[in-house]
C-alpha cells in the first residue's frame, strides 16, 4: 500500500492500533519463546536455531530478516497470525537488537536468551558497551525466570551473568584455535575492579579464556565446550557437556567456514536441545540452512 520496502512497518502500525498487541500474540505461543542477542551472530545463530525446531516438525515464529528492533519483533507476530488475530506457533525464535531488549520486555518474558557476544558496534547510536549491558541486565532483571544461554569466553557476556540471578548455562571453545589475526580487543580490564586481564589464549578481540590478575574474575565454569575445531570448509567439531551418565559428546560440521561460527553452532545447538532437538535433526537442518541475507554468501566478481 505505501509502496515502501521493510516489514517493519507492519510492527510500526499494529502498535499504533493495538499497544497490547505483542503481549497479546506472544501469549499465544504454545511453548516456549527464545530471544537471541548480541552484537555480531545474532541473524544466523537465531535463524539456526529457527531452522532446527522446525526440522523437529514444530511451527515457530522468527523474524528471520533480521528486523531486531520493537516494531521489527512485532512484525514478526503480526504478520505470522492470520486475519483471525489468532497465531499457530509451538515455539517462537525472535532476534532481539541489545539496547531494545528493554522496550521488548515489558511485552513479555522470555524463557531463554541466548547472548553471542558483545563489542563495539554503532558508538553513535548506542554509546559504550557499558550501555548496552545495563540495557539487558535491566531487561533479564524484570523477568527472573529468563534462561540465560551465554558466550563465556567473553568477559563482556561474563559480566553481565555475574550481575543477574537468572538461570544461566554457559558455553566456550577450550583450546586456542590459533588464529593468526590482529587482536584488537574491545576490553582489557576487569569491570569490577580494573584489573588487567591475563589469557591462556584469545581467540578474537577479547574473546578466550581469561583472568583478572586483580580479584580473580574468570572465565566461568563451561557448561558446554568445543573442542577438537578443524577451521576448514565444511567446519567441524566436538561438542562436549556433562550427561547425567557422564561426559556426552557430539560431532558437528557446517557447510559454512569460519571461526565465528562455531561459536554460532554451538549456542543454536544448545537452545534447540533444551526444548528436545536431537544431533541428528540438529545436523540435518545445519546441513540444509540457508544464512539468508547475504550473510556467509559466496560471490565470483571479474574471476575473484
Amino acid at each position: 500500500i505505501f509502496h515502501r520496502q521493510g516489514v517493519t512497518w507492519a510492527g510500526k502500525i499494529a502498535l499504533k492500533i493495538d499497544p497490547s498487541i505483542l503481549h497479546d500474540l506472544a501469549g499465544q505461543v504454545r511453548k516456549d519463546i527464545f530471544i537471541v542477542c548480541g552484537t555480531n551472530g545474532k541473524t544466523t545463530t537465531n535463524n539456526m536455531l529457527c531452522a532446527a525446531i522446525e526440522k523437529e516438525g514444530y511451527k515457530v515464529i522468527c523474524n528471520h530478516t533480521g528486523s531486531n528492533m520493537l516494531n521489527g519483533v512485532v512484525a514478526a507476530f503480526v504478520l505470522g497470525a492470520g486475519f483471525s488475530g489468532n497465531l499457530d506457533a509451538d515455539y517462537a525464535c525472535i532476534e532481539i537488537d541489545e539496547a531494545s531488549t528493554r522496550r521488548v520486555f515489558p511485552h513479555f518474558k522470555p524463557d531463554y536468551m541466548v547472548l553471542t557476544n558483545l563489542f563495539r558496534d554503532q558508538l553513535d547510536r548506542y554509546g559504550e558497551i557499558d550501555r548496552i549491558q545495563d540495557a539487558i541486565v535491566q531487561a533479564l532483571a524484570e523477568s527472573p525466570n529468563t534462561t540465560l544461554i551465554y558466550n563465556a569466553d567473553d568477559p563482556l557476556c561474563a559480566t553481565i551473568a555475574a550481575r543477574v540471578d537468572n538461570p544461566k548455562i554457559t558455553f566456550g571453545i577450550a583450546e586456542d584455535m590459533h588464529l593468526a589475526q590482529n587482536q584488537v580487543s574491545d576490553t582489557q580490564m576487569c569491570h569490577f575492579c580494573s584489573g588487567m586481564f591475563e589469557y591462556d589464549y584469545r581467540q578474537y578481540g577479547q574473546l578466550g579464556a581469561y583472568k583478572c590478575l586483580n580479584c580473580g574474575f574468570e572465565r566461568p565454569i563451561l557448561d558446554y565446550w568445543a573442542h577438537n575445531v578443524v577451521l576448514g570448509n565444511p567446519l567441524s567439531f566436538e561438542l562436549s557437556h556433562a550427561g547425567a551418565a557422564g561426559m556426552v559428546t557430539c560431532a558437528l560440521k557446517a557447510p559454512q567456514a569460519g571461526p565465528y561460527m562455531v561459536y554460532n553452532v554451538m549456542a543454536a545447538y544448545i537452545a534447540s536441545h533444551l526444548v528436545g532437538v536431537d544431533d541428528v535433526t540438529f545436523q540435518k537442518a545445519i546441513d540444509c540452512f540457508d544464512p539468508q541475507n547475504g550473510r556467509l554468501q559466496a560471490l565470483t566478481i571479474e574471476g575473484r
